[in-house]
């Protein structure tokens, strides 16, 4: 099963961390062997060694978890881009994000969306589009004139053509294209 691509990798795991701390623990004892005991050093270079390789694996653990973050981070940053490039050449368009998936159909996808202007949650039906979606994907959207009207009734299911579609982008995203738009500035 893939995992959700709008959805930022996590830079620390629980064994990265644990043998981190297993490490500087065995290193901890090994020092305190070879200070109080001198007969028993064998024992306090075994901890050492074991200290040097669980610090070697945590320490690829956390330069993988960290590479992978930072290249979500660059891809992430350039689907906004994208985004926001689409946004300004396009007439009246909106952003909503999808909140959750319930069913796939080879015609289109069940979806609850949030209208992300408003604030407002409803069930929509999404017509087929070419990019994979996930929960956590803000959609850039022109709404549909028949179905959304100022200060109407929000209709009780939305029905997203895949004309009206046209980019989307990591909602968790968001904070580090605004960050990188504001320095660049």
């Amino acid at each position: 099963m893939r995992t959700n691509p709008m959805v930022k990798p996590q830079t620390s795991s629980g064994w990265a961390v644990t043998l981190t701390v297993i490490s500087c623990v065995c290193f901890a004892i090994a020092i305190r062997l070879f200070l109080s005991q001198p007969s028993s050093a064998a024992v306090g270079w075994v901890l050492v060694a074991a200290a040097i390789i669980l610090a070697g694996v945590a320490a690829t653990i956390w330069f993988i978890k960290i590479r992978r973050t930072k290249a979500w981070i660059i891809n992430a940053v350039q689907q906004w881009e994208h985004f926001s490039t689409v946004k300004s050449q396009l007439g009246v368009t909106t952003e909503v994000t999808v909140v959750d998936i319930h069913a796939l159909d080879p015609t289109g996808t069940w979806v609850t969306i949030r209208w992300d202007k408003f604030g407002y949650v409803q069930r929509a039906w999404m017509e087929a589009i070419p990019d994979e979606i996930w929960r956590g994907s803000v959609l850039l959207i022109s709404p549909d004139p028949a179905q959304i009207q100022v200060h109407g009734p929000w209709p009780d299911i939305y029905y997203l053509m895949a004309t009206d579609y046209h980019s989307f982008a990591a909602a968790e995203a968001l904070p580090y294209f605004r960050d990188r738009v504001v320095i660049a500035q």
